[in-house]
């Protein structure tokens, strides 16, 4: 009778935690000392595991343990496992609990400010055994690679893998400063915009190519960008300076509009809409923490056309 057979109902979770253990220390002896049992019960679970996979996953000699060819290939997924299943079981127990531990977000920087700042200061009030950590940046942020949980992005979204939930959309608007249009060229169509100074968004995937539906007909129009920029509050500043006209979402210059700070053109000329997306990583347990975000800040964004 093997290890493997006798030892059945040993969970085997702790199994690869001690084959872990070892590997990490390259130690029978430290190994188990740091996971608190004797060097002959870790000997025992690594022999069982062993047993269990039929293959060798240690090269064993008197002064040292070093992982097998195999030992080294099974290192990365038994450590990828065992702390997806770490996670799970946190999560498990949070559904009897308030949720609770860090929480990564990254998001546009005038979304962010604009938006989620105000919603995280009302979910943490909500939720303070949650920590969360808020990146507002409009650079392209890898999740994976930069330890980030959630990831609120606006705008079509490229091809990748990780899972994406719409939680909300935001029309676009054409304004310009009533400074600026006293003085500008009628603009009563989208093929007028040749005639005038336009503030491109470069964040915008379109950049100086605005699309607008013409009798029913989606046409893109080309603009002449005197000033480009990669900031929608920028974009903003420089339309209110009477710089000219800005393609922009409607939440930036929602107040604007209202004050007459701004002009809304073409108005009758519908323009694309932005979704608003939380991406979170394909690979790992969506957390209780995460869940509990996303549907808070969805509550918040679900309005915004």
């Amino acid at each position: 009778m093997t290890i493997a057979t006798t030892l059945i109902v040993m969970d085997r979770i702790d199994l690869m935690k001690t084959f872990l253990k070892v590997a990490d220390t390259g130690s029978f002896t430290a190994g188990a000392e740091k996971l608190g049992m004797t060097p002959q019960l870790a000997s025992k679970y690594v022999r069982a595991l062993e047993d269990e996979l039929s293959a060798q996953l240690f090269h064993r000699s008197t002064r040292r343990v070093t992982l097998s060819d195999t030992g080294t290939a099974f290192y990365e997924r038994c450590a990828r496992f065992v702390a997806d299943f770490e996670e799970l079981k946190a999560d498990v127990r949070q559904d009897t609990c308030a949720p609770r531990g860090d929480l990564r977000i990254t998001a546009p920087h005038c979304f962010g400010e604009k938006y989620l700042l105000s919603a995280l200061a009302d979910f943490s009030e909500q939720f303070p055994e949650i920590h969360a950590t808020l990146e507002l940046t409009d650079r392209y942020v890898d999740l994976l690679e930069d330890g980030m949980d959630l990831a609120i992005r606006i705008g079509s979204l490229a091809d990748s893998s990780l899972f994406a939930r719409q939680i909300g959309m935001a029309s676009v608007v054409v304004c310009a400063s009533p400074e600026y249009l006293s003085a500008a060229p009628n603009l009563s169509h989208p093929a007028e915009l040749a005639m005038h100074a336009c503030v491109v968004d470069t964040n915008f995937r379109m950049r100086n190519k605005w699309t607008f539906t013409v009798d029913g007909k989606s046409e893109v129009f080309e603009v002449a960008s005197r000033l480009k920029v990669n900031n929608a509050n920028a974009a903003r500043t420089l339309a209110l300076k009477g710089r000219g006209v800005v393609l922009t979402p409607s939440y930036m210059v929602t107040d604007d509009l209202a004050n007459e700070r701004l002009v809304q053109l073409l108005g009758e000329f519908t323009t694309a809409e932005l979704a608003i997306h939380a991406l979170y990583p394909s690979k790992r347990h969506l957390t209780a923490r995460v869940q509990r975000f996303i549907e808070f800040i969805a509550k918040r964004v679900q309005h915004l056309r």
